[in-house]
């Protein structure tokens, strides 16, 4: 057969090489294999792509309708054989009696007593197929003949890989020109309702998916909650927690899955499942695009909320801003008639306000410079439950912030004095004795009056103008002796109690005291001591007011 062999592989190769089309080729080879070595059946079985079975590719007449129906899984008959042994296996007669052979009805391989097989290995010895050739009578393959079945496969083998080149490149342009578009579509989606459907309408034709699934992070970012499937009809658990995502690539029952995580900026923000499909790279390249216009959706959300509740917060407190309050406090889920608090805090901390959006659900909040203000709806427990809660959630997560807590506020016109009231209670917990981190306004005690009369800067009083002048002193020269003289108040001038209090001698206390009169002017012993200690509290008050950007903006809350 040398001659007609050659005839043959010069045919096979002018094949191979006319088309990269592998149905075209492989329908081609196996005509030309039936005429070469005159034999009645002729089939190439490719290797899927996990390596578990073979799967019918191309046959030749009568049984090319059965292509693509035919599966031969691992280790099932003579096909298998010569592909785990990497080369031919040949049967030259009864063949239903070899232990390698696997029946298949469809091929009516009753009929046929010789069967071989020769394997289709890749560039790199790595299996691609097989070719099964099968004739009626017995035979004895020839050292020639086997040499140039060898010589084929190793042709088609090279002829699969190219064609498989060039349908995964031809894919690859596809699946480029879809992810562009799915970017164009995606970028132009301004709201999460018009990015989640067409997200996972798109990522079921690019993926070749039977289903996806979206899923959005809320609040603590524990939990996942199904936002959009597709098609619609698509089941999928409505709420899964992280670890129940498993790994990116698995398989649910005999269907491959992906699962891809949604990361923008370092945030989590949901995650793609895909069932039917193992295109993980894919996958997460629609994942990425997503995430990034899930974030982009998010900020501009928030940035319209925050700008909503900066001017509903501006109406409640009594500035002059365009629009219905109650129509904002709606869009926010507020009900003003409902009783709630004003807060105000120093400086602003995101922990303390996740914390206390968890401990007062439908509670809305606000910065300012380096402030923050909220309003805080009063559970059924009542006012002092709250602010029992409040006190220990800034112990716990923001001890370095100071709070301010209005009274009770319901009805929008309530607001304005509950604003009013937060501020003041913030600038008492700098101007107190016992320097409280979270203050009422009802804790403020005598300083809610003392603060209105702070603020009426134009009063003049001779008591106001000698404490201002003792407390310049002590900026200036770092000494205490405001702080010495409340004190002394305090203790209804009782030396040896003031002395302790303060930590000095009551020699160290009485030379303080001489220079407190020598400077304001004030006799201790002749003066009315309220008058002076109102004095000393307005003193406080008004450092608290000027003393800083951040203090001074609370208060003009």
């Amino acid at each position: 057969m040398p001659g007609v062999g050659e005839r043959f592989l010069s045919a096979i190769i002018s094949t191979v090489a006319s088309s990269l089309n592998l149905e075209e080729v492989l329908d081609s080879v196996v005509r030309l294999l039936s005429d070469a070595s005159a034999v009645h059946a002729c089939f190439v079985y490719l290797l899927d792509r996990d390596g578990e079975r073979l799967d019918l590719y191309a046959a030749s007449e009568p049984y090319a309708h059965l292509v693509g129906q035919i599966v031969l899984t691992r280790g099932q008959g003579l096909a298998w054989w010569a592909l785990e042994q990497g080369e031919p296996a040949f049967i030259r007669e009864n063949a239903l009696e070899d232990p390698r052979f696997h029946y298949v009805p469809e091929l009516e391989e009753e009929r046929f007593q010789s069967f071989v097989s020769v394997p289709l290995l890749g560039r790199r010895g790595d299996p691609i197929g097989v070719i099964s050739l099968h004739t009626e009578a017995p035979r004895e393959f020839t050292e020639a003949e086997a040499d140039f079945l060898s010589s084929s496969a190793s042709l088609v083998a090279g002829a699969i890989e190219n064609a498989r080149l060039y349908e995964q490149m031809g894919q690859r342009v596809r699946e480029l020109e879809h992810l562009t578009e799915l970017g164009e579509e995606i970028a132009a989606a301004e709201t999460l309702e018009e990015l989640g459907p067409l997200a996972v309408r798109r990522a079921l034709d690019l993926l070749g998916a039977s289903g996806v699934h979206l899923y959005l992070t809320e609040l603590d970012g524990e939990r996942l909650f199904l936002g959009w499937s597709a098609p619609r009809e698509a089941e999928a658990p409505n709420e899964i927690g992280l670890s129940e995502l498993g790994g990116e690539l698995g398989r649910r029952g005999r269907r491959a899955r992906v699962s891809v995580s949604l990361v923008a900026g370092g945030e989590l923000l949901g995650a793609i499942v895909a069932e039917g499909t193992s295109e993980l790279d894919l996958a997460r390249a629609v994942a990425n695009q997503v995430a990034v216009a899930v974030k982009k959706i998010e900020a501009i959300e928030r940035l319209a909320e925050k700008n909503v509740i900066k001017d509903f917060f501006q109406q409640l407190a009594g500035g002059t801003v365009l629009g219905d309050v109650n129509a904002r406090a709606e869009r926010l889920a507020v009900d003003l008639d409902a009783p709630h608090v004003v807060l105000a805090a120093v400086p602003a901390n995101d922990a303390l306000e996740r914390a206390l959006a968890r401990l007062a659900p439908h509670s809305v909040f606000d910065r300012q410079d380096n402030s923050s203000r909220a309003l805080l709806r009063i559970p059924v427990a009542g006012l002092k439950s709250l602010v029992e809660a409040v006190q220990r959630i800034q112990t716990d997560v923001a001890p370095e912030v100071a709070i301010g807590i209005s009274n009770p506020c319901e009805g929008a016109a309530s607001f304005a004095a509950g604003f009013g009231e937060a501020a003041h209670a913030l600038l008492g917990t700098s101007v107190l004795r016992t320097r409280p981190r979270v203050l009422t306004y009802d804790d403020l005690g005598v300083y809610k009056y003392l603060l209105r009369m702070s603020l009426d800067a134009g009063s003049r009083d001779r008591h106001r103008e000698a404490i201002a002048l003792l407390a310049d002193y002590d900026e200036a020269h770092q000494t205490s002796l405001v702080r010495t003289l409340e004190e002394f108040l305090a203790r209804r001038g009782t030396i040896s109690a003031t002395a302790g209090a303060l930590y000095i001698h009551p020699n160290t206390l009485r030379q303080r005291l001489r220079r407190v009169m020598e400077l304001t002017g004030l006799d201790l012993r002749r003066e009315d001591w309220l008058m002076v200690e109102i004095a000393v509290k307005l003193a406080a008050l008004e450092r608290a007011l000027h003393g800083g950007a951040n203090m001074s903006g609370a208060g003009r809350m």
